[in-house]
Formats: C-alpha cells, sequence, structure tokens
C-alpha cells in the first residue's frame, strides 16, 4: 500500500534550550551544545555519581539535556485541581503543552477540532515518576493512577480537545516516537482519521534509570555524545517532548504553511540477533527499502540522512552500512548524514521526533545544519565506498538538478531491536493565496489568554516578535491573519490597531503595562477597524472577511505563555529522589491529627444558623480538595463536578467530612446532593439525629452499608460522561432542575 503524501503542519517542541521551531533552528544552525551539568536540584550527584562502569547503584554521566520548570504547571490551561495536577506524570504534561504549540503552529483553533477524527499517537519509555510516588504507598491515590498511567499521555490530549480519533500510545523502547509517527502515519493512509497528532516524551526524573543505562553500558564516560566520531563511547542523556500535526496533502489549503512531506514509513524487528541489543544491518536495511517503497521513492534520491545517535563506533557503523547498501553507491554525490543527539543529549523514547523535526526545518529552510563533536570521523565507517559524508557546516541544500525534490531520511533503532524509518521530502511551492487592500493602510491584531497575566505576557512576546529580525515570518499582513483566523480565541482579550508594524510594536508595549485598557488604537485608524476590534475584546467574533483579512497565509507566532505554577509533590525532594530506597528515610516532622470538634460545634450551634455554617463548612472541604482558595470559589447553583470534582475528588472530599465530623457517609449522598447548599441541609439533619438516634433493626445497617460500599466502587469506576449521566437521573428523582 502506498501513502498518499502527508503534510506536516504543525510542529510542537520543549527540548533542551529551545521552545519553539525558531528557538531549536537558530540552536542547531549555530552548532550548539544544549547539555550542561546536571544541576543539584534535580539530583545529588554527590552521592549518585562514579565513572567507574561496573559500580552498582551509581552513574556514569554528570552532564545531560535538560529542559526547565518540570515541577510546574498552568492549571489554567489543564482545566483541573492543583491536587490532579501535582499527581500527573510530568512527562503527560509536557507532552500536553507540546500537543498546545503544534496545533498553535498548525493555525487550527482548538474549537475547530472538537468531536473530529484527529487522532493522538504517542511514544514514550520510562515512568519514573510512578516509582517515584511509589516510594510512599501512602501517596498513591486515584489521582496517581490517571497521572501515571502510560496511556493517559495520549488519553489526556484527546479528552482535553474532544478528539475522538485513536489515542495510542508506543513503547517500543528508544523508537517509540518514530513507531507512533508511523501509525500516525497508517491511520491517516487508511482513513481512520482526517488529522493526526504524533510525538514522543522522555524525561530524566528518577537516577534510576541512568543507573540501569549505566550498568547497561550505554552512557559516556567522556560526557558527550559525539555519534560518527572515533571517540564515540556512548551517549549522554536528554530530556524532551515534540508533538507534530499531520494531516493529506490533498487536505492542505492555500493558508496553510507546510513545513515538509511524509513519503513513507516502515517498522520492524531486528529478530533472533547475536544478542538483543545488537545492531542488524540486514533489519536495518530492510526497514530502509520497505519505507521507500511504501512512498513510492528510489532509495537513492534521498540527499540527507539523521541518524538515530546512540553514539557507539559499532552501532553508528551498522546504520551507516544499511544506508549505504541501500542508497547505492552509483549516486551523483554522496548522501549527507547528520545527529541532533550531539547537539541535545540523546532522548530516548523521544529521540526520533527530535530527529524528524530538524529534518523538517532543515527541508523547510532548504539548509543543511552542522553536526558538531565530530573531530575524526568513525574508523569502522568507509565513508567513500559507501557513498556518504557527514554534514559538518550548515549549507544551503544542494540542488538535484533533475527536477527531483529534496529528500531526507530518519532513522531510529533500540535497544529491544525496533527499527523504524521515515522518508521525508520538501513541500510543493506553496500557493500564494490571494491579497486584497481595503484602501485605509492599518492592522488589527487580536490577543487573547485564559488569565489577565498571560494576556500581558502575550503582549510582550508579540512586540518582541515583530521588534525583531524580519523575517518571513513577521510580515504584519499574515501576523494579524494568523492570530485573528488560525488561534483559539480565550476568554481574556485584547486588541491593538496600527496603521505599520511600528505601530503595533509601540501599543503592544503600552499594552503590557496598562492597567485595565484592552484596546488601544493609533490616530487616523477607520472607524470600522476600531469597532471590530472593540467587539472582539467585548467577546463577539467581527466579520474578518470584511476587514479583508481572510486572504492571509499562517505563519507560526509566539506560543501561549503558560502560567506555570510549581505542582510537585514537594516530599520528593532531589535528596528524596537521590536516596537509595534500601536506605533508611530521614524522619519527618508531622502535625498532630486535627481534633474532631467540628461535629460538636456545629451540633451545638443555634438552629438558625447551623445550615449555613455547615454550608461554609463544606465550601472549606471543597477548597482544600481542590487546592483553590475558598474565597475565590463561587459555589452558587453549581454542582460539586461543576466545580472541577470527579468521582476521585468526590471520593476525596467524602473522606475528609466523615473524618471532620465523624459520620460514616456513602459516595451516594454526593451524588443525590450535588450542590454545598443541599448537602449542608441533609448534613444538618444527619447530625441532629445522632443527638436521639433512631432504633435499629437488626441487620439492616450492615446491609446498607454494604450497599453503599458495593455501590461506591461501581460509582468510582464510572467516566465523567457517565458520572454526568447518573447525576441527571438522580436530580430527576428529586424533582432538581439544573441551571
Amino acid at each position: 500500500m502506498q501513502y498518499e503524501p502527508i503534510a506536516i503542519v504543525g510542529l510542537g517542541l520543549r527540548f533542551p534550550g529551545a521552545e519553539s521551531p525558531q528557538q531549536l533552528w537558530s540552536l542547531l544552525s549555530e552548532g550548539t551544545d544544549a547539555t550542561a551539568d546536571i544541576p543539584s536540584s534535580r539530583w545529588d550527584l554527590t552521592a549518585l555519581y562514579d565513572p567507574a562502569p561496573d559500580r552498582p547503584g551509581k552513574i556514569r554521566h554528570r552532564r545531560a539535556g535538560l529542559i526547565n520548570g518540570l515541577e510546574t504547571a498552568d492549571p489554567n490551561a489543564f482545566r483541573l485541581p492543583k491536587r490532579e495536577l501535582r499527581q500527573m506524570d510530568p512527562q503527560h504534561r509536557v507532552l500536553f503543552e507540546s500537543a498546545w504549540y503544534a496545533l498553535e503552529d498548525a493555525g487550527i483553533p482548538f474549537d475547530a477540532l472538537r468531536g473530529s477524527r484527529t487522532g493522538v499517537f504517542v511514544g514514550l519509555n520510562f515512568n519514573d515518576f510512578q516509582r517515584m510516588l511509589a516510594r510512599d504507598w501512602t501517596a498513591l491515590d486515584g489521582y496517581a493512577l490517571l497521572g501515571t498511567t502510560p496511556s493517559f499521555a495520549a488519553n489526556r490530549i484527546s479528552y482535553a480537545f474532544d478528539l475522538r480519533g485513536p489515542s495510542t500510545c508506543a513503547s517500543v523502547g528508544c523508537a517509540s516516537s518514530t513507531a507512533a509517527l508511523h501509525e500516525a502515519c497508517r491511520s491517516l493512509a487508511l482513513g481512520e482519521v482526517d488529522l493526526a497528532l504524533a510525538g514522543g516524551v522522555d524525561l530524566m526524573l528518577s537516577p534510576e534509570s541512568s543507573i540501569m543505562l549505566s550498568q547497561a553500558g550505554v552512557l559516556s564516560a567522556r560526557g558527550q555524545c559525539r555519534t560518527l566520531d572515533a571517540e564515540a563511547d556512548g551517549y549522554i542523556r536528554g530530556e524532551g517532548a515534540g508533538v507534530v500535526v499531520l494531516k493529506p496533502l490533498s487536505r492542505v489549503d492555500a493558508s496553510d504553511r507546510v513545513y515538509a512531506v511524509i513519503r513513507g514509513s516502515a517498522v520492524n524487528h531486528n529478530g533472533r540477533n547475536e544478542w538483543i541489543m545488537a545492531s542488524s544491518v540486514p533489519a536495518q536495511a530492510e526497514v530502509i527499502r520497505h519505507a521507500c517503497e511504501r512512498g513510492g521513492v528510489e532509495a537513492a534520491s534521498l540527499d540527507y540522512v539523521e541518524l538515530h545517535g546512540s553514539s557507539f563506533l559499532k552501532g553508528d557503523a551498522a546504520e551507516a552500512e544499511a544506508i549505504g547498501e541501500v542508497l547505492g553507491k552509483e549516486r551523483p554525490f554522496p548522501c549527507r548524514l547528520g545527529a541532533v543527539s550531539n547537539n541535545l543529549g540523546y532522548m530516548g523514547a523521544a529521540a526520533g521526533i527530535a530527529q524528524f523535526i530538524k529534518v523538517c526545518l532543515s527541508l523547510y529552510h532548504r539548509t543543511l545544519l552542522p553536526t558538531i563533536h565530530v573531530e575524526t570521523p568513525n574508523p569502522q565507517i568507509d565513508f567513500e565506498e559507501l557513498g556518504l559524508r557527514i554534514q559538518s557546516k550548515r549549507e544551503p541544500w544542494p540542488e538535484r538538478g533533475t527536477g527531483e525534490p529534496r529528500r531526507a531520511g530518519v532513522v531510529s533503532t533500540s535497544l529491544g531491536g525496533s527499527n523504524a524509518f521515515v522518508v521525508l521530502e520538501a513541500a510543493p511551492e506553496a500557493r500564494v493565496p490571494p491579497t486584497s487592500s481595503t484602501g485605509t493602510p492599518g492592522h488589527l491584531l487580536v490577543l487573547s489568554a485564559l488569565s489577565p497575566e498571560a494576556l500581558r505576557a502575550q503582549a510582550l512576546q508579540f512586540r518582541d516578535f515583530l521588534a525583531g529580525p524580519v523575517t518571513q515570518e513577521t510580515g504584519p499582513e499574515d501576523v494579524c491573519f494568523t492570530a485573528a483566523l488560525k488561534r483559539q480565541h480565550h476568554r481574556h482579550r485584547a486588541a491593538v490597531i496600527a496603521g505599520g508594524q511600528e505601530g503595533l510594536v509601540r501599543l503592544l508595549g503600552e499594552l503590557a503595562r496598562a492597567s485595565g485598557q484592552l484596546l488601544l488604537v493609533e490616530d487616523g485608524q477607520p472607524p470600522e477597524r476600531i469597532e471590530a476590534g472593540r467587539a472582539y475584546v467585548e467577546g463577539g467574533m467581527p466579520s474578518w472577511e470584511a476587514l479583508s483579512m481572510a486572504g492571509g497565509r499562517c505563519v507560526s507566532l509566539p506560543g501561549y505563555p503558560f502560567q506555570r505554577q510549581r505542582l510537585w509533590p514537594e516530599w520528593l525532594s532531589a535528596g528524596e529522589v537521590s536516596r537509595a530506597p534500601t536506605d533508611t528515610r530521614p524522619d519527618v516532622a508531622t502535625a498532630p491529627p486535627p481534633q474532631a470538634n467540628a461535629a460538636r460545634e456545629l451540633r451545638e450551634a443555634p438552629a438558625g444558623q447551623r445550615e449555613a455554617r455547615l454550608a461554609a463548612f463544606l465550601l472549606a472541604q471543597v477548597a482544600g480538595v481542590l487546592e483553590a482558595d475558598p474565597a475565590g470559589l463561587d459555589i452558587r447553583g453549581r454542582t460539586f463536578f461543576e466545580l472541577g470534582l470527579n468521582s476521585i475528588g468526590v471520593t476525596l472530599l467524602k473522606e475528609r467530612i466523615s473524618r471532620e465530623l465523624g459520620l460514616e457517609l456513602s459516595t451516594t449522598a454526593f451524588f443525590e446532593h450535588p450542590r454545598v447548599e443541599l448537602l449542608a441541609k441533609w448534613l444538618s439533619g444527619r447530625l441532629e439525629a445522632r443527638t436521639a438516634p433512631a432504633p435499629k433493626q437488626e441487620g439492616a445497617g450492615d446491609a446498607f452499608s454494604q450497599e453503599d460500599r458495593e455501590l461506591a466502587e461501581r460509582i468510582a469506576g464510572l467516566s465523567e460522561d457517565q458520572t454526568r449521566e447518573l447525576i441527571a437521573r438522580k436530580l430527576a428523582e428529586f424533582s432538581i432542575e439544573v441551571e
């Protein structure tokens, strides 16, 4: 089965030293090594590091390619309680942010995807966070289950954006993200999905993974990735996440920006080899042939191949031999080789997506990038005999002179023997959309965010972006077009209107400093443009066509300025993470348990005040579960689920209230009384009844308690939709209308 060409229309990433395609391009163009010493805030290297290869419980590398802020997240973006985010694997959080960035970069408003046949295909490998939480069994709650199960890395994205296509997770070691990319291509080719998000993530959260890799002998004692170099002795680790947005080339419209096109992909396995971790030249050659056959391209037409980059003399030689064997030696010029791992560190399950994004950018910019840390070529590779050459400097992508497009390949392998290959091709010449003029020079630039703080941060981002170097991305017409028609519009909004780019820059600076002024207009702008800006700021959607803004093209704008907060299990300090599980855990001072005075105080309250006090008490408990400020929590007419509690949150709330009031409560009580005021009324009756308990029939209480427990277990396993349906049914039984 041959693929229909698949367009890459969006890139989202968080890599060492780069959180956007533009930053990554600059880093790679300048030949930057983004690795650094592992900071003490991550691990205690004084206790962990030992260069000896066979010291048990130690790691061999002091350096890594790391990203910052893994302990933080933006609750507004996730629309989840802080408690739930705190128990979520940072791999899931970083991958979600990368998917957000990718959709923005693709110019696809989130609302346009709701209910669509959009698939999510991700790859990941290690599950450090789950092992870290498991150091303390009391830290394992329902949120830890949702937050550390690998499939939720994909499922969380599908849920957040209401995507109805497949939502899958591949785990085939270091080839995981490339395997996920292949599955996305297959799903698009089969017509299962109309759009696909594909990528992967790998974060260094626990030293345990590095200890295992050190004992496996794959980490560099030298402390560098030196793929293709004679001094290559293994790799140092990198971390990050990347997501790409894919759709059939036939569905690309004139406003889309296409980075590159996938012509074919394939995956296979080495089978029985000399040993499971050994490379297989025949298997790697076979996967390259299959990918080219599925794309309908000649292997000899590939100009460049991005290597897997694990930095072993023998492994690099096996990749080179397989490439040379398939591409042939009768080429007009050598095939170039490079490795992004030399810049970023070897990124494990995210290595493939990092390689892929680098090649997409190279094809888009028609430029080959330098491969750093290669001083003397690997002596086990006969480059001339194989028709290969190391890409050692930045230079224009050579013209073939035969009318054929520029083509490249991406190699992935894994310790377990999985292989993958993707064939990429330069995008067709873009169709330039027709331009139109309003007759009055000027530009309307709209901004939106989830909070006032994020809105001000976005104004600064756009100011710096427009004030920076002039590129094909910074033309004010395309910037305003993309912001108006190709971005999601959030609750908090602002607009600036000016006659030219300098005016936009000046007004954006004023907007970032202004308090409450959300529409800034330069003198001389026409009334219809001003009115459109005012309508947008007030929550409306002006007629962009009437403003002649419907004929631009999508460009890469600054990504959303997430307002990240520290959300991390604080007991997992760097010292605790670096402590061997066999070591004695230091004593931690614990606060004395709270005195159970709440029930007595509420019972003794005057009858006319008891329900109000109970409502205040319940508000405090709900806020405690959500980790929110009670003063900012609006409970009027809102159910517990509308306040942000899911079935796990309700279970936690029940336990808090039961403990504080000394009452045995069932989870069903929260479905039968789903608002604070209703539950307060019911609890008031329960507390009053405790002063004069009614006679209990023998066995009846035990039976009812068992029934409650069984029902609670069933409810805890319900999905959100099933839960809402149950709530509606219960409300109907009590003749309660939901506003």
